[in-house]
């Protein structure tokens, strides 16, 4: 009867343990960046009295940003979180001064417990976050990774490209594409396409300045630009290959071929007539020889393969990668 009665006991006090054991579990299970926040990691942008948010919003640290956004402990857990925001050097002091980077993890599962009877279970995988109208207005594309995936590598890829090119059409003009298809520009997606890759050159100068993939480099043309009673000149080589265009000069025929983004343009030394895709098309100017250089206009040719040309107020014209000026919040 003792053991009998011994043995209930034990039972008792194991079966009695076991609730704050497996809370402990679950916490651990509910928040796999649970140590993250002990540690210091991240912060809560509103912080309960466990450094928990409430919607699931947590600053990073400086130095902190790769090794969260691609962490194997993000891509062990069913809860759907991501990582987003800026490793761009330039973007940072401002935020360190606040003890905080530009990158932030948002857990989407806390944020959205109470939309439940619209989105379902928010979960990693779950079919529910599948749908366009979820993603709509809770990414940019500044977005880095989804449970430690870069996001181009998950299955939401479609779905999100597709939230992004509604946003802004402009996106897939090649000269944007490529940083926001490419899992290796996550995280500075948003620097490169505001701060756009082109050439910055100035009537009666040869210097030209090639911004690239956030680098920047000067050099100079082979004679300077020249302004033909207002119509900008530029010689045949220099400007539209550092844009990406490729150049091929006929001697014979005094013909020259420039093709980029898909587009081809055809000139001729003393016309101008341009041929733009097969159709025949006017130029302000003519291409001419100048000091024994072959001399172009810069606007006509520029805007017909999908470059935009900005003239700013101190002289500067800077002729963009991109088809576009003026990018939307995006």
């Amino acid at each position: 009867m003792r053991k009998t009665i011994s043995m209930v006991i034990a039972f008792l006090l194991i079966f009695l343990s076991i609730p704050a054991f497996a809370l402990a579990l679950s916490q651990s299970d509910e928040l796999p960046y649970q140590d993250w926040i002990d540690k210091g990691w991240i912060k809560a942008v509103s912080p309960d009295e466990n450094g928990h948010d409430k919607l699931g919003w947590y600053y990073i640290m400086p130095g902190k940003e790769h090794e969260i956004a691609y962490s194997d402990k993000l891509k062990n857990t069913d809860r759907l979180i991501l990582v987003d925001g800026s490793f761009y050097k330039n973007d940072l002091d401002y935020y360190y001064k606040e003890g905080r980077s530009a990158a932030a993890l948002r857990d989407i599962t806390t944020l959205r417990e109470n939309y439940k009877e619209l989105y379902g279970e928010i979960q990693y995988n779950n079919p529910d976050t599948l749908k366009y109208d979820f993603w709509k207005g809770l990414v940019t594309i500044n977005l880095v990774s989804i449970n430690g995936t870069p996001w181009q590598e998950t299955k939401y890829k479609d779905v999100l490209l597709q939230n992004f090119y509604d946003r802004w059409e402009g996106l897939k003009d090649p000269a944007y594409t490529k940083y926001l298809v490419d899992p290796k520009w996550n995280g500075y997606t948003d620097e490169c396409i505001y701060n756009w890759d082109g050439v910055d050159v100035w009537i009666g100068k040869n210097d030209i300045t090639v911004r690239y993939e956030l680098k920047e480099n000067k050099g100079k043309l082979p004679t300077e630009v020249i302004s033909d009673n207002g119509v900008s000149m530029i010689p045949l080589r220099g400007v539209m290959e550092e844009l990406g265009a490729t150049v091929d000069y006929d001697s014979k025929e005094q013909e020259i071929t420039i093709k980029d983004k898909g587009k081809t343009v055809v000139l001729k030394v003393g016309s101008d007539s341009a041929v733009v895709d097969g159709s025949t098309v006017k130029m302000p100017r003519k291409v001419y020889i100048k000091n024994g250089y072959t001399m172009l206009p810069l606007r006509f040719v520029a805007e017909n393969l999908d470059h935009a040309v900005q003239y700013l107020n101190d002289g500067t014209i800077m002729i963009w990668r991109a088809k576009y000026t003026t990018p939307p919040s995006i």
